[in-house]
């Protein structure tokens, strides 16, 4: 049975009980009523001319009743064979009226019903086949916001819903675009040269051998970056938490970009606020994360540029801030800077080197240690990463 159907019979269940319930009262009450108006009636005065002498169907007053009708049941009895027929008529037509309102009132108690229930569970209906069609693929769907009530709430949720799955699947077509671009551009390459190489085109020199190489370097760190991305948002990546020097792990990552730093013409800096405390985290993963963040920055800094490092305590956290005095990051780029596969320049990026991963990978590791990432920036005047990790 469906809801409509189960709400028309409670409504109608709940109208009908109600309404025979106040019919059955009044009748007894309306019967009650007039007995007691019968049995208090005044008696009739005497003939004129003839004292003592009671007109044909006087009832004489309880006193003087005989004992075996001074009971009420007697009484009532006695009440109904000296009612006239104009009583008897008055007191049927009072029961049939309140019978027939009683009857009119379940008739339209079940209209309403049907009504109501109609209005209630139109917008169940609308959803359950919105609901269909996305079974069938089809996410484009919304549904009307009937009220401001809790079918009102559900609506919104319902259409904030599909909204979420049109962009995951928008997301899911974009990553398999960008996958297939991604390992398309080295395999290219690859294939080629080897195509090249076996039909004696194409020498096999050192040269050559090497940029082969960093093609499949290229390709093995993608595939890398991909799985570690799929663990952490499937929440199935393991971390190996311990207690860690922030300073002192931040210290080694620096000093292990500082010559990629230099051959591109950029000052690295290093801050380091003294005792700082220790943060439980997962040395490999948080690393990581730094490197991504320094590689980042000095790869979007001009040469002449710097990248600035720092760490600083806040109130049970640490703060990680990793500053270039790149170009900055259009305003409304900025939402979308942790992406996968976002490039601001992908030509430039991707003959860098960079797999468009590196942001994602950091805000899905820093996620992991509960912490968040965020960024500042402003067109000129380069950008701010800030990694906030609690201490416990």
């Amino acid at each position: 049975m469906s809801l409509q159907s189960r709400l028309i019979l409670a409504f109608a269940a709940v109208a009908l009980v109600s309404i025979a319930a106040v019919a059955a009262i009044t009748s007894r009450a309306i019967r009650s009523e007039f007995d007691r108006y019968l049995f208090g009636a005044p008696m009739m005065e005497p003939l004129p001319g003839r004292p003592g002498v009671q007109p044909p169907g006087a009832v004489p007053p309880p006193g003087i009743l005989p004992p075996h009708i001074r009971d009420p049941g007697s009484m009532r009895t006695m009440m109904r064979r000296v009612m006239g027929a104009p009583e008897l008529l008055f007191l049927w037509q009072l029961r049939r009226a309140t019978w027939l309102a009683a009857f009119a009132g379940g008739i339209a108690a079940v209209l309403l019903g049907i009504v109501v229930a109609r209005y209630l569970t139109a917008p169940l209906r609308q959803m359950s086949a919105a609901a269909a069609r996305i079974g069938q693929g089809d996410l484009a769907q919304e549904v009307p916001i009937p009220s401001t009530d809790e079918l009102g709430s559900m609506a919104r949720a319902f259409n904030s819903m599909t909204a979420d799955l049109r962009r995951l699947e928008d997301s899911r077509r974009q990553l398999v675009a960008d996958i297939a671009h991604e390992l398309g551009t080295p395999l290219s390459v690859l294939q080629a040269n080897l195509e090249g190489m076996l039909d004696g085109v194409v020498a096999a020199t050192p040269d050559r051998l090497a940029a082969l190489h960093t093609q499949v370097r290229l390709l093995a760190r993608l595939v890398n970056d991909l799985r570690d991305l799929s663990l952490a948002q499937a929440g199935k990546l393991v971390l190996n938490r311990a207690p860690a020097d922030l300073g002192a792990l931040v210290a080694e990552a620096a000093a292990a970009v500082a010559p990629y730093a230099r051959e591109r013409g950029v000052a690295l800096q290093s801050r380091i606020a003294p005792g700082l405390p220790l943060v439980a985290v997962d040395r490999d993963r948080l690393m990581q994360v730094v490197y991504n963040l320094l590689d980042n920055a000095i790869r979007h800094t001009p040469a002449g540029g710097s990248v600035t490092v720092e760490i600083e305590a806040g109130i049970g956290e640490v703060r990680l801030l990793v500053a270039d005095t790149g170009p900055g990051i259009p305003p409304e780029e900025i939402g979308r800077i942790f992406d996968r596969f976002y490039r601001l320049d992908a030509a430039r990026s991707r003959a860098s080197g960079g797999t468009g991963l590196g942001l994602a990978i950091v805000k899905t590791l820093v996620e992991a240690h509960n912490g968040r990432v965020s960024v500042a920036s402003r067109m000129g005047d380069g950008s701010t990463f800030t990694v906030t990790l609690p201490v416990r």
